[in-house]
Protein backbone atom coordinates (compact mmCIF):
# COMPACT_ATOMS: atom_id res chain seq x y z
CA UNK A 1 0.00 0.00 0.00
CA UNK A 2 1.54 3.58 -1.05
CA UNK A 3 0.90 5.65 1.84
CA UNK A 4 0.90 9.52 0.87
CA UNK A 5 1.15 12.59 3.35
CA UNK A 6 0.84 15.75 1.24
CA UNK A 7 -1.05 16.58 -1.80
CA UNK A 8 1.71 17.12 -3.80
CA UNK A 9 2.55 13.01 -2.98
CA UNK A 10 -1.12 12.13 -3.62
CA UNK A 11 -1.10 13.91 -7.28
CA UNK A 12 2.52 12.12 -7.88
CA UNK A 13 0.38 9.05 -6.71
CA UNK A 14 -2.66 9.33 -8.27
CA UNK A 15 -0.98 10.41 -12.00
CA UNK A 16 1.22 6.91 -11.75
CA UNK A 17 -2.16 5.27 -11.07
CA UNK A 18 -4.24 6.95 -13.65
CA UNK A 19 -1.70 4.84 -16.36
CA UNK A 20 -3.72 1.81 -14.87
CA UNK A 21 -7.31 0.86 -16.50
CA UNK A 22 -10.47 0.52 -14.35
CA UNK A 23 -12.03 2.23 -12.04
CA UNK A 24 -10.75 4.16 -8.82
CA UNK A 25 -12.78 3.54 -5.52
CA UNK A 26 -12.40 5.92 -2.88
CA UNK A 27 -13.34 5.18 1.15
CA UNK A 28 -13.02 8.33 3.04
CA UNK A 29 -12.88 7.74 6.59
CA UNK A 30 -11.83 9.77 10.12
CA UNK A 31 -10.09 6.29 11.48
CA UNK A 32 -10.23 4.35 14.12
CA UNK A 33 -11.07 1.50 11.76
CA UNK A 34 -13.28 -1.32 13.04
CA UNK A 35 -14.71 -4.03 10.33
CA UNK A 36 -17.62 -1.81 9.34
CA UNK A 37 -14.88 0.47 7.90
CA UNK A 38 -12.74 -2.30 6.52
CA UNK A 39 -16.65 -3.63 4.88
CA UNK A 40 -16.41 -0.70 2.60
CA UNK A 41 -12.87 -1.94 1.45
CA UNK A 42 -14.04 -4.65 0.49
CA UNK A 43 -17.19 -3.85 -1.36
CA UNK A 44 -14.79 -0.70 -3.47
CA UNK A 45 -12.03 -3.94 -3.96
CA UNK A 46 -15.36 -5.33 -5.77
CA UNK A 47 -16.25 -2.89 -7.55
CA UNK A 48 -12.84 -1.12 -8.91
CA UNK A 49 -9.29 -2.04 -9.66
CA UNK A 50 -7.91 0.31 -7.63
CA UNK A 51 -8.89 1.27 -3.87
CA UNK A 52 -8.26 4.35 -1.76
CA UNK A 53 -8.91 5.21 1.35
CA UNK A 54 -8.43 8.45 3.75
CA UNK A 55 -7.83 8.72 7.33
CA UNK A 56 -8.51 12.34 8.02
CA UNK A 57 -10.45 13.68 11.07
CA UNK A 58 -12.16 16.62 10.39
CA UNK A 59 -12.29 19.45 12.23
CA UNK A 60 -15.34 21.07 9.91
CA UNK A 61 -18.08 18.80 11.70
CA UNK A 62 -16.88 19.03 15.15
CA UNK A 63 -18.61 22.11 17.30
CA UNK A 64 -16.68 23.53 20.16
CA UNK A 65 -17.88 21.47 22.98
CA UNK A 66 -17.50 18.13 20.84
CA UNK A 67 -14.84 15.58 20.94
CA UNK A 68 -12.76 16.75 18.40
CA UNK A 69 -9.13 16.55 20.56
CA UNK A 70 -10.37 13.11 22.29
CA UNK A 71 -11.48 11.33 19.07
CA UNK A 72 -9.91 7.97 18.89
CA UNK A 73 -6.34 8.49 16.44
CA UNK A 74 -5.48 4.58 16.23
CA UNK A 75 -2.96 5.48 12.80
CA UNK A 76 -0.36 2.28 13.34
CA UNK A 77 -3.33 -0.23 13.89
CA UNK A 78 -5.26 1.10 10.74
CA UNK A 79 -2.16 0.94 8.49
CA UNK A 80 -2.23 -2.89 9.54
CA UNK A 81 -5.71 -2.87 8.77
CA UNK A 82 -5.86 -1.38 5.31
CA UNK A 83 -2.66 -3.40 4.05
CA UNK A 84 -4.26 -6.55 5.44
CA UNK A 85 -7.56 -5.68 3.07
CA UNK A 86 -5.19 -4.85 0.06
CA UNK A 87 -6.07 -1.11 0.07
CA UNK A 88 -3.99 0.54 -2.81
CA UNK A 89 -3.57 4.06 -1.24
CA UNK A 90 -3.77 5.71 1.80
CA UNK A 91 -4.22 9.53 2.14
CA UNK A 92 -3.29 10.32 5.80
CA UNK A 93 -2.44 14.20 5.50
CA UNK A 94 -0.24 15.38 7.84
CA UNK A 95 -2.08 18.55 8.49
CA UNK A 96 -5.53 20.38 7.62
CA UNK A 97 -3.57 22.14 5.50
CA UNK A 98 -2.96 19.80 3.53
CA UNK A 99 -6.29 19.24 2.45
CA UNK A 100 -8.11 22.75 3.10
CA UNK A 101 -6.51 26.13 1.16
CA UNK A 102 -6.50 28.95 2.73
CA UNK A 103 -9.60 29.30 4.95
CA UNK A 104 -11.00 32.02 3.07
CA UNK A 105 -10.45 30.09 -0.42
CA UNK A 106 -12.66 26.68 1.39
CA UNK A 107 -15.22 26.26 -0.54
CA UNK A 108 -17.61 25.91 2.11
CA UNK A 109 -20.82 23.46 1.23
CA UNK A 110 -24.57 24.33 2.61
CA UNK A 111 -26.54 21.31 3.36
CA UNK A 112 -29.48 23.00 3.55
CA UNK A 113 -33.00 22.71 5.02
CA UNK A 114 -32.64 18.84 5.23
CA UNK A 115 -28.68 19.30 7.20
CA UNK A 116 -30.68 21.46 9.93
CA UNK A 117 -33.08 18.42 10.30
CA UNK A 118 -32.49 15.43 12.49
CA UNK A 119 -28.66 14.89 13.77
CA UNK A 120 -28.44 18.62 12.02
CA UNK A 121 -30.50 20.13 14.78
CA UNK A 122 -28.30 18.46 17.65
CA UNK A 123 -24.88 19.65 15.86
CA UNK A 124 -25.64 22.76 14.16
CA UNK A 125 -23.22 23.22 10.96
CA UNK A 126 -22.58 19.35 11.71
CA UNK A 127 -23.37 18.35 7.73
CA UNK A 128 -22.20 21.52 6.14
CA UNK A 129 -18.92 20.42 7.87
CA UNK A 130 -19.32 17.09 6.45
CA UNK A 131 -19.94 17.72 2.68
CA UNK A 132 -17.47 20.50 2.66
CA UNK A 133 -14.65 17.94 3.39
CA UNK A 134 -16.07 15.14 1.24
CA UNK A 135 -16.35 17.75 -1.44
CA UNK A 136 -12.54 18.63 -1.09
CA UNK A 137 -11.72 14.87 -1.08
CA UNK A 138 -13.73 14.33 -4.13
CA UNK A 139 -11.55 17.22 -6.00
CA UNK A 140 -8.23 16.01 -4.70
CA UNK A 141 -9.05 12.58 -5.90
CA UNK A 142 -11.26 12.54 -8.56
CA UNK A 143 -12.83 8.91 -8.01
CA UNK A 144 -15.24 7.27 -10.53
CA UNK A 145 -16.38 5.71 -6.95
CA UNK A 146 -17.08 6.49 -3.42
CA UNK A 147 -18.38 4.08 -0.63
CA UNK A 148 -19.85 5.17 2.29
CA UNK A 149 -21.97 3.30 5.07
CA UNK A 150 -25.87 3.09 5.71
CA UNK A 151 -25.31 3.87 9.80
CA UNK A 152 -25.19 7.34 8.60
CA UNK A 153 -27.93 7.47 6.62
CA UNK A 154 -28.49 11.46 7.07
CA UNK A 155 -25.33 11.67 5.54
CA UNK A 156 -25.34 9.89 2.75
CA UNK A 157 -28.66 11.15 1.86
CA UNK A 158 -27.13 14.70 1.63
CA UNK A 159 -23.72 13.20 0.07
CA UNK A 160 -26.25 12.16 -2.92
CA UNK A 161 -27.88 14.92 -3.11
CA UNK A 162 -24.37 16.81 -3.55
CA UNK A 163 -23.00 14.20 -5.92
CA UNK A 164 -26.01 14.71 -8.06
CA UNK A 165 -25.18 18.39 -8.86
CA UNK A 166 -21.59 18.89 -8.96
CA UNK A 167 -20.22 15.29 -9.44
CA UNK A 168 -22.44 13.56 -12.48
CA UNK A 169 -20.02 10.91 -13.38
CA UNK A 170 -19.46 9.81 -9.76
CA UNK A 171 -20.67 6.42 -8.50
CA UNK A 172 -22.54 6.47 -4.76
CA UNK A 173 -22.46 3.05 -3.38
CA UNK A 174 -23.77 2.50 0.57
CA UNK A 175 -22.58 -0.54 2.24
CA UNK A 176 -24.48 -2.23 4.69
CA UNK A 177 -24.44 -1.79 8.58
CA UNK A 178 -22.02 -4.38 10.37
CA UNK A 179 -23.20 -4.92 14.20
CA UNK A 180 -21.45 -6.34 16.87
CA UNK A 181 -23.27 -9.99 18.54
CA UNK A 182 -25.39 -7.55 20.55
CA UNK A 183 -26.58 -5.85 17.48
CA UNK A 184 -24.79 -2.70 18.31
CA UNK A 185 -23.77 -1.02 15.04
CA UNK A 186 -19.85 -0.63 15.10
CA UNK A 187 -18.71 2.62 15.27
CA UNK A 188 -15.45 4.77 16.86
CA UNK A 189 -17.41 5.79 19.67
CA UNK A 190 -17.95 2.61 20.62
CA UNK A 191 -14.81 3.52 22.24
CA UNK A 192 -15.90 5.34 25.08
CA UNK A 193 -17.98 3.27 26.16
CA UNK A 194 -17.64 0.54 29.63
CA UNK A 195 -19.23 -3.39 29.09
CA UNK A 196 -22.08 -2.63 31.20
CA UNK A 197 -22.67 0.98 28.37
CA UNK A 198 -22.11 -1.39 25.67
CA UNK A 199 -24.92 -3.83 26.59
CA UNK A 200 -27.07 -1.01 27.15
CA UNK A 201 -26.63 0.50 24.01
CA UNK A 202 -27.37 -2.64 22.29
CA UNK A 203 -31.47 -1.61 23.15
CA UNK A 204 -31.32 0.93 20.49
CA UNK A 205 -31.75 -1.58 17.75
CA UNK A 206 -33.75 -3.82 19.69
CA UNK A 207 -35.99 -0.53 19.61
CA UNK A 208 -35.64 0.27 16.01
CA UNK A 209 -37.04 -3.75 15.19
CA UNK A 210 -39.73 -3.58 17.73
CA UNK A 211 -40.54 -0.23 15.91
CA UNK A 212 -40.71 -1.86 12.46
CA UNK A 213 -42.81 -4.72 14.32
CA UNK A 214 -45.69 -2.26 15.28
CA UNK A 215 -45.90 -0.40 12.46
CA UNK A 216 -46.33 -3.96 10.25
CA UNK A 217 -48.86 -4.52 12.92
CA UNK A 218 -50.93 -0.90 11.82
CA UNK A 219 -50.30 0.53 15.33
CA UNK A 220 -49.75 4.50 15.32
CA UNK A 221 -46.61 6.06 14.18
CA UNK A 222 -47.40 8.16 17.94
CA UNK A 223 -47.69 5.43 19.81
CA UNK A 224 -44.51 3.96 18.21
CA UNK A 225 -42.13 6.52 18.47
CA UNK A 226 -44.14 7.01 21.93
CA UNK A 227 -43.28 3.13 23.27
CA UNK A 228 -39.65 3.42 21.47
CA UNK A 229 -38.42 6.76 23.45
CA UNK A 230 -39.62 5.30 26.89
CA UNK A 231 -38.27 1.82 26.06
CA UNK A 232 -34.93 3.78 25.51
CA UNK A 233 -35.11 5.96 28.74
CA UNK A 234 -35.86 2.78 30.77
CA UNK A 235 -32.09 1.33 29.51
CA UNK A 236 -30.63 4.70 30.20
CA UNK A 237 -30.30 5.69 26.47
CA UNK A 238 -31.92 9.17 26.39
CA UNK A 239 -33.46 10.06 22.97
CA UNK A 240 -32.29 13.21 21.28
CA UNK A 241 -34.53 12.18 18.69
CA UNK A 242 -37.10 8.83 17.33
CA UNK A 243 -38.49 9.30 14.29
CA UNK A 244 -39.91 7.44 10.95
CA UNK A 245 -39.26 9.11 7.61
CA UNK A 246 -39.50 7.54 3.92
CA UNK A 247 -35.84 6.65 1.72
CA UNK A 248 -35.51 10.52 1.29
CA UNK A 249 -35.92 11.80 5.09
CA UNK A 250 -39.65 13.04 4.01
CA UNK A 251 -41.94 13.09 7.34
CA UNK A 252 -44.17 9.69 7.02
CA UNK A 253 -47.62 10.79 9.00
CA UNK A 254 -49.60 7.54 9.10
CA UNK A 255 -49.17 3.58 8.40
CA UNK A 256 -50.78 3.64 4.62
CA UNK A 257 -47.21 5.05 2.97
CA UNK A 258 -46.08 2.89 0.22
CA UNK A 259 -42.36 2.41 -0.25
CA UNK A 260 -39.22 2.16 2.29
CA UNK A 261 -39.44 3.69 5.03
CA UNK A 262 -36.60 3.96 7.19
CA UNK A 263 -36.77 4.60 11.36
CA UNK A 264 -34.20 7.06 12.36
CA UNK A 265 -32.29 7.50 16.26
CA UNK A 266 -30.02 9.38 18.13
CA UNK A 267 -29.98 8.75 21.91
CA UNK A 268 -26.92 9.66 24.40
CA UNK A 269 -25.57 7.17 26.85
CA UNK A 270 -23.15 8.39 29.41
CA UNK A 271 -22.19 12.09 27.34
CA UNK A 272 -22.00 9.66 24.21
CA UNK A 273 -24.13 9.55 20.90
CA UNK A 274 -24.90 7.39 19.09
CA UNK A 275 -26.98 6.73 15.91
CA UNK A 276 -28.58 3.77 14.56
CA UNK A 277 -31.44 3.52 12.06
CA UNK A 278 -33.15 0.37 9.99
CA UNK A 279 -34.78 0.80 6.72
CA UNK A 280 -38.03 -1.48 5.39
Amino acid sequence: MIITRTKKELKETLKNLSKKPGKLALIPTMGNLHDGHLSLIKLAKLKSTKTISTIFVNPLQFAKNEDFSDYPRTHELDIEKLEQEQCDVLFMPINKDEVFPDTGKIKNIDSGMLGKDLCGKIRPGHFNGVLTVVNRIFELINPDIAVFGAKDYQQQILIRKMVKSLYSNLELLTAPIIRSQSGLALSSRNNYLSKDELLLASNLFKSLQRSVESYNNKISIDQIINDAQEFLKSNNLFPDYFELRDSQLKKIANNSFIGKRVFLSSVTINKTRLIDNIEF
